[in-house]
Formats: C-alpha cells, structure tokens, sequence
C-alpha cells in the first residue's frame, strides 16, 4: 500500500512523521459522497472553500517554493468586503499571528491538507470534529462520526502539543466567525455560477473524458475519486491518494473556474494532479531524489505537467496543442492560437529522455519492473 499526501511540497514533513512515528496507514473512503459509476465526481464543499480561504488570507504563499494559494485571492476578498461595507474580521486582524504561527512550526504544514481529511463531514460536522480535538488535551478523541474519525486522527497525529492545539482553536474560531460574518453570504452569491459549472464538468467527464482516459487512470491507480473546487486555490493543487486496492478512493482539490467554459481546463489540472503520485515512485525508484527540496519539487512539477501531455498525447491527441497552451501560459509563456506549441513546451517543461521514457511505462503499461535507466 502506498499513502500519497502533497502539494508540490513533496514529501509534506507532518505526513511524513505521521507514517514513520506512528506506523499507520491511512486511507481516504469517499463512500457515500460519490457516485462510483461516474469515477471522478465534481463537488464544491463549503467547510473546504472557507478553509483554504483562512488559510489564503493568512498567507497565500506558504512554505514552498511556489504560492499554495491563487496570490490574487486575498485582494479579491478584500474588495469583496469593501463593496459589502464590512470593516476587517478576526481573520484579518489575527492573519499577520496565524502567519508567524505557521511558519515558525513545520506540523502546521498539516493545515493546507485538512479538509481533504473531512471530505465526508459537513460544515458543522467538521467544526464540531475540529473543536474537539482541540479541547483534547493530549491524544486522539473518539470521534463522534465515521465522517470524521479519519481526519481526527491525521491531524491529532501530528498537532499533539497543547501549544499547537491552541493556535489550531484560535484559527478555527477565527473561521467560524468569518463565515457568520462575511464568507456563508459570499459564498451563497457564487450557488448558480458554482453550480452550473459542476454541471457542466460533470457532463463532459462522464460523456468524454473518464472514457477515453479510462486506461491509464487505471494503471495511475487513479479511477475515481472527488474532485472538490477551491476558489482560494491557485496552480498548485492538492491530492490525497488512497490504497492501492482501491482505486477509486483519492481526493483532490483544484482551483474553480470562473465560467463552464473553463471547465476543460479543469480536466488538464487534474491530469497534472493524477501524476503527481507516479512522479515521485518514478524519481525515487531512479534515485532522482536530489537533497534539496526546491529542486526536487521543481522537478517533479515538471514531470507532472509532462505526463499529462503524454496521456493526451496518446489517448486525446487533438487536446495536447490546448493542454500545452494553457499551461505554457500558466508559466508566462503566450502562444498564439495556431501557432506551434511542442517546441516551446519542452523548452519551458524540459525532463531528460530516461525519466518521460520511465513515464511512459508506468503510464501505458500494466506492470514496471525498472525505472530510470
């Protein structure tokens, strides 16, 4: 069985002591909240939006080499408020605390993950989970729901000190007041834009993507799963992977799109986040593993972008000009329409022939037994 828990932050150091210290074995069940006969289904959680809304406001850049957060983002909720004539909110007076808080004690670094442990709570499931244990003094509390035992577990495992149990009280105070004052309301605005880009999502999913890349998902171990959207995220996503047994129990979190006719580009930040787990088997199994962990994650970022233009190279070729587009212009690179894009993406996105070849046979093969040569 292998656990996946990242950002583009590799190796994320709570998880890390989580599995070592404590020997468990994790794994997401998104029972009930999908649909298996969809595969990947499409859902905006409202306790995950105003999570990683806290957790923009406080600091959109975070630990890692690139910002964790869409870096417009705080400006927009700033604004936001101006135009609803409300003054800053406990969030915004305590954000500059939450930041030094964070960044001084690297098992914070557990938070930008949280409700992808809680995927099944509700909002005030998940509150009421969260209050919990941090009114627990030292250990794991029982959980008051199946929903939300697994999540009680992964963060207790790794926020154990009544030290970090009290700034994690004082932050989700500060969310619970935010959504009475501010986020429940502007989040209610975004229901019909929000919905119908699901809808939509959904549809081409269903009708023309989870088909036609129904294959290698299956050799990703990657079939199905929740895919929930996250305004406050930005080009760096976040995936929870399951057990290998079950290749229909993974999360991830991308960023919302504006309009349904985004949605396509949805699909290509999922394509990028489904090969985050073979990228890293990939780079250890070819001792790619460099020491530094900037490098590292560049690196892997890159393969990532890279297998998602080799799976649609393969299984959607008309789509790879469009992929190679969007995310060349992610990285400040414009394109015209209907100009050449390979030769720009490979000087942008460069990875040596050994590891895209490693790639390949991971991808498009049921069994590997080597990795770089």
């Amino acid at each position: 069985m292998q656990q996946v828990l990242r950002t583009r932050l590799g190796r994320l150091l709570a998880f890390l002591a989580l599995v070592l210290l404590f020997g468990v074995c994790f794994r997401a069940d998104p029972g009930s909240a999908q649909d298996s006969s969809k595969g990947w289904v499409f859902a905006s959680i409202p306790q995950a939006d105003l999570w990683f809304h806290g957790m923009a406001v406080v600091d959109p850049v975070g630990p890692g080499p690139n910002p964790l957060y869409d870096p417009a983002y705080p400006g927009e909720v700033r604004r936001a408020r101006e135009e609803a004539g409300l003054g800053p909110t406990a969030l915004d007076t305590r954000s500059g605390y939450f930041r030094q808080a964070f960044r001084r004690d690297p098992a914070f670094e557990v938070l930008h993950f949280v409700p992808l442990y809680f995927h099944r709570a509700g909002r005030a499931e998940f509150f009421s989970a969260m209050k919990l244990l941090v009114g627990t003094r030292e250990g794991i509390p029982r959980a008051q729901s199946a929903n939300t035992a697994f999540g009680l577990t992964a963060v207790g495992s790794v926020l154990t000190t009544q030290a970090q149990r009290m700034v994690l009280g004082e932050f989700v105070s500060a969310l619970e007041a935010e959504w009475n004052v501010f986020f429940e309301e502007w989040w209610q605005r975004g229901a019909v834009s929000r919905d119908s880009i699901l809808v939509s999502l959904q549809e081409i999913w269903v009708e023309e993507y989870g088909p036609s890349l129904g294959p290698v998902l299956q050799n990703l171990e990657m079939s199905g799963g929740l895919v929930t959207l996250v305004p406050a995220i930005g080009d760096e996503g976040r995936i929870f992977g399951g057990t290998s047994d079950n290749p229909m129990d993974n999360v991830l979190v991308v960023s919302a799109p504006n309009s349904p006719d985004q949605s396509v580009e949805i699909i290509y930040s999922m394509l990028r986040e489904v090969s985050f787990p073979m990228v890293r088997r990939v780079m250890d199994r070819g001792g790619r593993v460099v020491g530094n962990r900037s490098e590292e994650e560049r690196l892997a970022s890159i393969a990532a972008i890279r297998s998602g233009a080799l799976i649609l190279e393969k299984y959607r070729p008309h789509e790879l000009m469009d992929y190679q587009r969007f995310f060349l212009t992610q990285a400040g690179r414009m394109i015209p329409t209907g100009e050449a894009t390979e030769g720009p993406f490979r000087e942008v996105f460069p990875i040596d022939q050994a590891i895209e070849r490693a790639l390949r046979e991971e991808m498009f093969t049921m069994e590997t037994n080597g990795g770089i040569g």
